[in-house]
């Protein structure tokens, strides 16, 4: 067992990680392992992204497997951020309810955000991505989303009643509505 045990854990770092099928947040994974100085790259831009446009509920963070970012080896990368609010708590022991429309708006915008991080990775660093929210999943290369990806944007864009082309003006209006989540 001692001798199958390094073997197991190069086979796990061979593929990569699983996909949550959690329907209430948005997945991301590399298809192929991504160079290590543009790991560093991607995890420092995921960071000031979410410093500079404050996610609904989870900022993007990227993850690695197969070794720490900044280790000089090639790695998977992948991450996860919870899309709806649902409620909050204000003040300890008072919570506010979110709006359903309002939540689904804010779960389309930053669903839409992180596809457009990803095809932004794709064409600087060259990865492919998996993306999935409950059981769809699509891809994301430089070129944009597939088909499924589209999809996947496009129900939830009914969902919340909005085009992309309105998702960031509403994303700035809701979110002053609900300033006193932070």
């Amino acid at each position: 067992m001692r001798r199958a045990l390094p073997l197991l854990l190069v086979l796990a770092c061979s593929r990569p990680p699983p996909l949550h099928n959690d329907p209430q947040a948005i997945a991301y994974r590399s298809r192929s392992k991504v160079r290590d100085a543009a790991a560093r790259q991607i995890a420092g831009e995921a960071v000031g992204d979410a410093r500079r446009r404050p996610a609904w509920t989870e900022s993007n963070h990227v993850h690695a497997l197969g070794g720490p970012i900044g280790d000089g080896k090639d790695k998977y990368l992948f991450g996860e951020a919870r899309l709806y609010l649902g409620e909050y708590e204000t003040d300890p022991g008072s919570f506010r309810e979110v709006d359903p429309r309002d939540d689904a708006a804010m779960a389309y915008a930053d669903a839409l955000f992180t596809v457009q991080q990803l095809q932004e990775w794709a064409q600087r660093y060259g990865v492919s991505w998996d993306v999935q929210i409950g059981r769809s999943r699509g891809r994301v290369d430089a070129s944009g989303p597939d088909g499924s990806a589209q999809k996947l944007l496009a129900e939830l864009s009914a969902k919340a009643g909005i085009t992309a082309d309105q998702a960031e003006p509403a994303r700035r209006r809701i979110d002053d509505k609900y300033r006193d989540r932070r």
